[in-house]
């Protein structure tokens, strides 16, 4: 088995938050129904469906992948899997708070990654799932502390700014076609506030974040963001189905990297004392009111 690359940060506890569209932005989206989730998202539009006995919640999550970028540029396909995952162990931190230590993070460069749970219902007080996410740092500041992942991969080209000459032109009809569009082939740009591949650059571990998910919520993680292996809290499995794009080369659909203490401490933990009790999960959480 490969050695994973390193890379290690002062020990912490990290506070655990709810998990809202505002404390996830810029890693991804928090797929929920916003009439039972206080109007958020509120950017989503409605429309009725099933002859007017479901409400349709439009475009909940960005599915978009970005494999043209990899090194060796093969194609990828959906793929749905199922990840069934077990409480995980935790430790005794200081004031005998439970604590998860974050030991290893992972990245998927060039696909979103949507974790939908199966049987776990809002209300549930026996278990939850924690969402363990990090920025990615500049590719400058992880050669000084890290070789850095292999391979790295690219970014898209920044897009000049077309004049207004070149705006006008290309609004006009094609004298070849009789048509609007000056070119038949679809444009690759994103669309605006899409996310986008995060860079080749490690995880930034001073601003870790956890987040304590309800089990009426999904998640996706956007493409290339730097997030721990799920970590499901208290008495039961959870079944996730889970989507992403693959196209079967190892290195190009996950990334991952191991994270160490660099004072000899006990590393990065993230606090779930005050979401676990000898009785399940907490009805009132201090630092995470669902």
């Amino acid at each position: 088995m490969p050695t994973l690359p390193r890379t290690s940060a002062l020990s912490r506890s990290v506070p655990v938050e709810a998990l809202t569209p505002q404390a996830f932005e810029g890693f991804g989206e928090v797929v929920q129904n916003p009439r039972t989730h206080a109007g958020h998202p509120s950017s989503l539009q409605k429309t009725e469906a099933n002859q007017g006995s479901a409400e349709k919640w439009l475009d909940v999550t960005q599915m978009r992948n970005w494999y043209h970028l990899s090194s060796s540029a093969k194609a990828a396909e959906v793929k749905m899997n199922m990840f069934v995952c077990k409480p995980r162990q935790l430790s005794d931190g200081e004031g005998g708070r439970k604590t998860f230590a974050v030991k290893i993070l992972e990245r998927h460069p060039f696909t979103p990654q949507t974790f939908i749970p199966m049987g776990l219902g809002q209300e549930d007080s026996t278990t939850s799932y924690l969402v363990i996410v990090a920025p990615t740092l500049p590719l400058s500041v992880s050669r000084q502390s890290n070789q850095g992942l292999e391979p790295a991969y690219p970014l898209p080209t920044p897009q000049r700014k077309r004049s207004l000459k070149e705006r006008l032109l290309g609004a006009r009809p094609n004298p070849f076609t009789n048509d609007f569009i000056p070119s038949t082939t679809p444009s690759s740009l994103p669309k605006p506030g899409e996310p986008r591949p995060k860079g080749p650059g490690l995880p930034d571990l001073s601003n870790l974040k956890a987040l304590i998910a309800r089990g009426d919520q999904a998640v996706t993680y956007g493409p290339g963001t730097w997030h721990a292996p799920m970590v499901v809290l208290g008495e039961k499995p959870i079944d996730f189905v889970v989507v992403q794009y693959m196209n079967g080369v190892g290195i190009e659909d996950c990334q991952e990297v191991e994270v160490e203490a660099s004072d000899g401490g006990q590393g990065l933990n993230a606090q779930v004392g005050e979401i676990l009790t000898d009785e399940g999960m907490a009805s009132e959480r201090p630092k995470a009111k669902l």
